[in-house]
């Protein structure tokens, strides 16, 4: 019945996500054009200023490449559509490779980015030290790097790599605004409870997801001590959200909430307690958690348990890194990027669900 349950979620989830994987390639160190289907304040505050490669000929267009992780995450199909967008308006060649969430293939990706010329690359740095080698090779080369969610950090220094710009979230305060959310539900609907039993889902292989996960716990010490966080599990994908939900529903009884680190996760959650007979309306319950992705602002925007988001503007965030790239490219200076993120509530959601390139289904 547990393995049923699980595959009958996963498949419709799975056909949901289907439209989000035409936004980059998932065939490994292959490049796939994108068809315009997408840090901290003191890092943004510190001007690039490197030196750009000479322009070509008359009529050149610069080669911009997006090498990613994986789009097993909406919101990154929704940040590959920014950038594509934002390339258009430009006029120069954009491409996103995926890396099917491989280390090895990432690095083959970047490779296969510099053999072929490409003038900028924007990298996912999903792991902070394995990507430093190719990165340095890059700069070597005369191409502009732009490190995306994390630093790409030297071994031998210890130090991030002499890229000029970064495009980054300040994930402390992201946890901290999920926390805060949280927080505020539960003193309002259970002012009288002793403890108030929460999970966290997290992917524990991101070490910035370590400073949303901090954020969530210090602003709960400081706002409701009551929650007690019962259990951590992993949280990146619908199947882990499945997964935590058919633990947690049997063995914590009392537990009034799940907080985590990103949306898709939750709405494998969500998924499992509808197929497990519960109402996704339930007043007693709530989820919180952070990226903006469509299908979780839905149940926001219902008074679903889904009670409250970070939403990141990747959109508009992901367009912004690509024309700071260019900026570069051209000889202008140009600012590191922090994801824009609003906070997104039922009284809210609607503002949000009115901006075409925030609210993307």
């Amino acid at each position: 019945m547990k393995n049923t349950l699980k595959k009958a979620v996963c498949l419709a989830l799975a056909l949901t996500m289907t439209a989000a994987l035409a936004g980059c390639s998932s065939k490994p160190a292959v490049p796939a054009e994108t068809e315009a289907p997408g840090q901290t304040e003191e890092a943004a505050e510190t001007e690039a200023e490197a030196e750009a490669p000479a322009p070509g000929e008359a009529g050149q267009k610069w080669k911009v490449g997006f090498a990613l992780e994986s789009m097993d995450v909406a919101v990154w199909n929704t940040m590959s559509e920014g950038m594509a967008a934002k390339a258009e308006e430009l006029g120069v060649d954009y491409t996103c490779m995926t890396a099917n969430n491989d280390v090895a293939t990432q690095i083959a990706n970047i490779e296969n980015m510099i053999t072929q010329g490409y003038n900028a690359i924007i990298i996912h740095s999903f792991d902070r030290e394995a990507f430093a080698d190719i990165v340095n090779e890059a700069i070597a080369a005369g191409i502009v790097i732009c490190a995306y969610d994390d630093e790409i950090i030297d071994a031998a220094t210890g130090e991030p790599c002499k890229y000029p710009i970064t495009f980054l979230c300040d994930n402390y305060e992201i946890g901290r605004r999920v926390g805060t959310m949280a927080c505020e539900w539960a003193l309002e609907k259970y002012p009288d409870e002793e403890e108030i039993q929460m999970g966290l889902l997290w992917h524990h292989e991101f070490e910035y997801q370590q400073d949303r996960v901090r954020g969530m716990k210090d602003v709960i010490a400081e706002l409701d001590p009551r929650i007690t966080i019962v259990d951590e599990q992993e949280g990146l994908v619908v199947e882990d959200g499945v997964a935590a939900a058919e633990a947690w529903l049997q063995a914590y009884p009392n537990l009034k909430g799940v907080l985590a680190t990103n949306d898709t996760c939750l709405l494998g959650f969500s998924e499992a307690w509808v197929a497990a007979g519960r109402d996704i309306k339930d007043d007693t319950f709530g989820m919180w958690g952070n990226d903006g992705v469509a299908d979780a602002i839905d149940i926001v925007a219902e008074g679903g348990i889904i009670r409250g988001d970070v939403g990141l503007d990747v959109y508009n965030g992901g367009a912004d890194a690509l024309a700071a790239c260019v900026a570069i490219l051209n000889g202008e200076s140009a600012e590191s990027v922090v994801m824009p993120m609003i906070n997104v509530t039922e009284e809210t959601a609607a503002e949000w669900m009115a901006d075409e390139n925030l609210y993307k289904k």
